[in-house]
């Protein structure tokens, strides 16, 4: 079967790239004949391999210089020349922000768009609509977290939505020891992932105070407000921001805790990864996500939404127990498994196979 994945950009390093990395892989070593077209990138190396089975191609360079319309008609005319070209089954549209461009093209092929973000959030003034178009004209609707898919079909009219979680996307095989006392992040330092609640909660905690550090890893617009923070807070000596690494495998490990303070989230795949690598979680119960992934008081502790003092407390109450953090690790190294790649994989194959 010729499968095409349609994304923004490849050489970017979310989650979404990261996930639609390794699903077009699986996907193409079960034997399928796998694209992925990148509306921008051409010239850049993608952030995260992409299987030497999977066929990239690039609409524009590192940035589309063309202005709008002229981009998106641009855009549209080479996706329909490059599906007729590859005589696409399956055209996958990686996020229902660009169904202007993305559903006109792949009309006449089988369509499934993947919604990788909360449908509560629009990230620019037409999400709203573009979600409307593609409810209307995709075959289906694949969304992170059930809220979602049923949000698809009450608000945007989708008849056909459902849900599929995101897969493990690391070689787990090694999880962490629990011996570190750390506590990690990783995210953009963005409005959105609101660290400044997660620094303002560690300020308060006492952990801090016998040798516990928190390591946040990423990089974005708010780092430079961060780091006043921390000064200000008179946590520079135990806050660490590293800015963006590739190597995510030995932060895991060399860490005891994992931490979220979201506004919001779609399904985070760091919870999911940081599970993985057995590490406890103390995440806000943000729309959507951690829900969908920690089990309150079995995994983890989910905290009462945007509670600074809360979620300091759940911290000092995983950090100051190793008990806790012993039982929370061991239940989640068993519940992770439905996040595995070939339960994930077999879920694509069997929608895939139905349309």
């Amino acid at each position: 079967m010729n499968i095409v994945f349609s994304i923004k950009a490849l050489n970017n390093a979310g989650g979404t790239e990261r996930v639609t990395a390794v699903l077009s892989g699986e996907l193409a070593a079960l034997g399928h004949n796998v694209h992925i077209v990148s509306f921008v990138g051409a010239g850049e190396k993608p952030f995260f391999r992409i299987s030497p089975d999977v066929k990239c191609h690039y609409l524009s360079g590192p940035k589309d210089r063309h202005i709008f319309p002229i981009r998106d008609i641009r855009r549209v005319v080479l996706l329909k020349k490059l599906y007729k070209s590859i005589n696409a089954d399956v055209v996958i549209i990686v996020d229902a922000g660009r169904s202007f461009v993305n559903i006109p093209a792949a009309k006449g092929y089988k369509t499934i768009t993947w919604e990788h973000f909360n449908v509560g959030v629009n990230w620019h003034l037409g999400h709203h609509l573009s979600r409307k178009i593609a409810a209307r004209w995709s075959d289906v609707i694949v969304t992170l977290t059930q809220p979602d898919a049923e949000a698809y079909k009450t608000k945007f009219g989708a008849k056909n939505a459902i849900c599929i979680y995101n897969p493990i996307t690391i070689d787990n095989s090694q999880p962490s020891q629990l011996t570190e006392r750390r506590c990690l992040a990783i995210g953009r330092l963005s409005p959105q992932k609101n660290f400044a609640h997660l620094i303002k909660a560690w300020s308060k905690s006492s952990a801090r105070k016998r040798g516990w550090t928190l390591r946040i890893i990423g990089n974005g617009e708010e780092e430079s407000m961060l780091r006043k923070l921390v000064v200000s807070l008179r946590v520079a000596d135990s806050v660490e921001l590293m800015g963006s690494q590739k190597d995510v495998l030995s932060q895991y490990r060399a860490a005891s805790l994992y931490a979220m303070s979201s506004h919001h989230e779609g399904l985070p795949l760091v919870l999911i990864e940081a599970m993985s690598m057995g590490l406890p979680i103390v995440s806000y119960d943000c729309p959507t996500g951690p829900a969908d992934i920690v089990s309150d008081g079995k995994t983890g502790i989910l905290v009462p939404y945007l509670n600074i003092n809360a979620l300091a407390e759940s911290l000092d109450k995983v950090m100051l127990d190793e008990s806790i953090r012993r039982r929370y690790s061991a239940e989640s190294l068993v519940e992770v498994q439905k996040f595995s790649v070939n339960n994930i994989v077999n879920q694509w194959v069997e929608l895939i196979e139905r349309l």
